[in-house]
């Protein structure tokens, strides 16, 4: 499904008039589906979010840090690209070890210090200066050695997409799951138009539509899983039935 779409199935199930502008309802539509991408791309882990930097940092030479691209949300990995030249078809990746920045800092005080090839990581916060605007997670990348040259590196982490919207008319949820963005969006919608004490105290729309969401998410948590190679012995096959019945 795309945008219109979308909004279209949302409006029949918010019983607004489909040919209804609804000033309340449009208000409401960006911070919907807000709610329902975060919701979503936090319960669940797909194939699709996970993915290597298109374009690769590159190491300072005697600078141990480096900042994370603000795209990546979680970390998972890092290759270091060597030799020290541009990434071409002969160049040798070598993943390295994320270990705590306490750790790091306890064995390698001193930037200066002897610097070679890194072979280890440690990611940590960086200052945000409060007075600016907007404020955004900021976070840096600490390597042990200090890198003796400028190596280029491979940051692989998961993203966050964006949420879908009249400028971005398709997301991988809307076009694949498009049962569970939608039902994502009636928790929200229906709490909303009950000023949210239908969640609470209130068994009734929003929490019947939260229900419905978790049964969706189930099933979606598995395929996803299979996508993952996380299946039985690391395979892409569902969980198979018992193949005797036991005593």
């Amino acid at each position: 499904m795309n945008y219109d779409e979308v909004v279209e199935a949302l409006k029949v199930l918010n019983e607004v008039p489909l040919n209804n502008t609804d000033d309340n309802f449009q208000r409401i539509l960006p911070l919907m589906f807000l709610d329902a991408t975060g919701r979503i791309h936090r319960d669940l882990l797909f194939l699709q979010q996970t993915m290597t930097m298109n374009q690769p940092a590159t190491l300072v030479a005697r600078n141990r840090e480096l900042a994370l691209p603000a795209s990546v949300i979680e970390l998972r990995g890092v290759n270091l690209c060597t030799p020290a030249q541009p990434i071409s078809v002969t160049t040798k990746r070598t993943p390295l070890e994320r270990i705590p920045f306490e750790v790091l800092d306890f064995f390698w005080p001193q930037s200066s210090f002897r610097p070679g090839q890194p072979i280890k990581y440690a990611v940590i916060g960086t200052p945000v200066d409060t007075a600016a605007v907007p404020q955004t997670l900021s976070l840096t990348v600490r390597f042990m050695p200090t890198p003796d040259a400028a190596y280029p590196v491979e940051f692989l982490g998961d993203i966050r997409p964006l949420p879908l919207s009249n400028d971005n008319p398709q997301t991988y949820l809307s076009v694949n799951y498009p049962e569970l963005f939608i039902a994502a969006c009636m928790v929200f919608a229906a709490g909303y138009q009950r000023d949210f004490s239908a969640q609470a105290d209130d068994p009734q729309r929003a929490m019947s539509w939260e229900t419905h969401y978790n049964t969706l998410k189930a099933g979606v948590m598995l395929e996803t899983a299979r996508m993952r190679g996380e299946g039985p012995n690391y395979t892409a096959a569902p969980p198979a039935p018992v193949a005797a019945a036991p005593r």
